[in-house]
């Protein structure tokens, strides 16, 4: 069961698309098994050295999945911390044991099911400081090179819910959008992403003398008619409907760019946000790939040191989580400890002590 479990454990931090859900469904219910039947086993057998060997195995078995991936040793201070914390689960896994069979031994009356309530809270704590451990060395934005890599998906989802405060800022934020696109835009309403600080102002790579007969129109059904008055890039800001109807005009008139200015214009960008652009790049691409040049830029030891803020919220979570599945698991123990009652795999049998009481 405990090879089990380590083999899902170990598939779910592959971290492979698409399968993510699966695997953490598969190591879900591994982990229950491994875990409810190792409390039973704990109850019930009282050899200690079997117990010890069996533990040896069950727990460094783990170090056989997770100390090599992809054909090579992992970094140093993983190894350190993956064989530090299967010695901290071996020890508790033989203290719960020798408390086990101490309760065994000296309770007038023993109930499995209330040993198996209180030997669950410090292997579970063990278990969520080891996963919280292995999600640090196993960060799922982490390449192989131990660089972050947010990929478009995740970023396109993580910026969804602040479209509306990006846009308050760059209000031609689409992920969609073409380079080229997102240029001349930026060109047409003062935005300085693609102006050089050499070259000075450098007017639209497009013609934009003859306003649009849509915008006109709807400006005008908005009750402004006279156009050098309003601030565009306000009103981009303000008014949605306009903001993408304005796109949409304006990149029509991309395919009429001056072919010089436009490849200025790419130059200027491409130095400015230090990465390669080019023309037909979608600009998900290109704020996927700056977001990575940024991250990536923070010194390592820093990036590091932020990384264990994730790992600490989720050993809370797991802890908070644990604390309801103990309470779960201890009562399917009991459910199993009475139907091996019920098997006669196991009995109970009455001992008669002699009691000594001090008497004046």
């Amino acid at each position: 069961m405990a090879v089990i479990f380590w083999y899902t454990l170990n598939n779910l931090f592959l971290w492979r698309e698409g399968r993510i859900l699966p695997d953490f469904i598969y190591t879900l219910i591994s982990f229950s098994l491994f875990f409810i039947f190792s409390v039973i086993y704990l109850l019930l057998v009282d050899d200690r050295k079997i117990v010890m060997l069996s533990s040896f195995f069950i727990n460094f078995s783990f170090l056989v999945f997770f100390l090599r991936a992809d054909g090579i040793w992992v970094s140093l201070p993983a190894i350190i911390s993956y064989i530090i914390l299967v010695f901290i689960l071996f020890g508790i896994y033989n203290l719960t044991n020798k408390n086990i069979l101490y309760d065994r031994k000296n309770s007038i009356v023993f109930h499995p099911a209330r040993s198996a309530l209180k030997a669950g809270p410090a292997l579970l704590i063990v278990f969520a400081l080891l996963l919280s451990v292995l999600f640090y060395f196993n960060f799922p934005l982490m390449d192989k090179e131990g660089k972050i890599e947010i990929k478009e998906p995740l970023l396109e989802k993580l910026t969804k819910p602040f479209g509306g405060a990006i846009n308050r800022y760059i209000p031609i934020y689409d992920m969609d959008m073409r380079v080229d696109e997102f240029i001349v835009l930026t060109s047409i309403i003062g935005l300085p992403f693609a102006r050089s600080e050499e070259e000075g102002e450098m007017r639209p790579p497009v013609d934009i003398e003859e306003t649009s007969e849509e915008i006109i129109n709807y400006l005008n059904s908005k009750g402004i008619y006279d156009l050098e008055e309003i601030n565009f890039v306000e009103y981009l800001r303000e008014d949605e409907e306009f903001r993408v109807l304005f796109i949409e005009e304006i990149k029509k008139l991309t395919s009429q760019a001056n072919p010089y200015l436009m490849n200025k214009y790419r130059k200027n960008l491409s130095e400015n946000w230090g990465i390669e652009i080019n023309s037909e790049d979608r600009m998900g691409e290109v704020f996927t790939t700056l977001a990575n040049s940024r991250i990536n830029q923070v010194p390592e030891n820093i990036r590091n040191l932020i990384l264990i803020f994730p790992s600490i919220i989720l050993f809370g979570i797991l802890e908070v989580v644990f604390l309801v599945l103990n309470f779960i698991y201890s009562f399917i123990c009991w459910v199993l400890l009475i139907v091996f009652y019920k098997s006669k795999f196991y009995h109970f049998r009455k001992i008669k002590v002699e009691k000594e009481e001090i008497e004046l």
